[in-house]
């Protein structure tokens, strides 16, 4: 399932004791015997499900808006709808994004302009480098801040007090 809109309705509950019958004269609310009444009314409403969702705070988008350009914030944008785990990590299909993988997925020619985004990424704290013996070699990979995006509401401890310091800062 990808994406479903579902109608929302809204239901009132009636007030028995305003209705009278007509042929005994007696409430209504002495006919239900405790049982209540329901009215269901369609709204101008929809509620919209997902599978595939990316959650994205505001808060933090305005406050690296003073620090990123456009393209760098595209470059979150893209990152963010490739998180998994409890770790948050940026995954590219089934394992987790190395250096040369994400630089393609980000359309970033110049390995130079690809550190420097990587770099001011980590200094805002936005990005964590993860590097050591990861699927039998040695390889980067990179968590993303979950008070940034996230794709999960349960997110690992570690990765909240890595990234506690950013959540501070946004919120000054």
């Amino acid at each position: 399932m990808t994406s479903v809109a579902k109608k929302v309705k809204r239901v009132d509950k009636i007030d028995p004791s305003k209705y009278i019958n007509l042929n005994t004269g007696e409430e209504l609310q002495s006919e239900l015997n405790g049982a209540s009444l329901l009215s269901t009314k369609d709204t101008n409403s929809y509620v919209i499900k997902s599978d595939d969702y990316t959650i994205i705070d505001s808060s933090a988008i305005n406050f690296l808006k003073m620090y990123l350009n456009r393209s760098e914030l595209g470059s979150i944008g893209i990152m963010s709808a490739d998180l998994q785990t409890p770790l948050n990590l940026v995954f590219n299909n089934n394992v987790p994004h190395t250096n040369e993988t994400l630089q393609k997925v980000l359309g970033i020619a110049s390995n130079s302009t690809f550190t420097l985004l990587i770099k001011k990424l980590m200094r805002l704290g936005v990005l964590y480098q993860i590097k050591g013996n990861i699927m039998g070699s040695v390889r980067v990979i990179y968590m993303m801040n979950p008070f940034l995006a996230r794709k999960r509401k349960q997110i690992d401890e570690k990765v909240v007090n890595i990234f506690i310091e950013f959540k501070m800062s946004i919120n000054e």
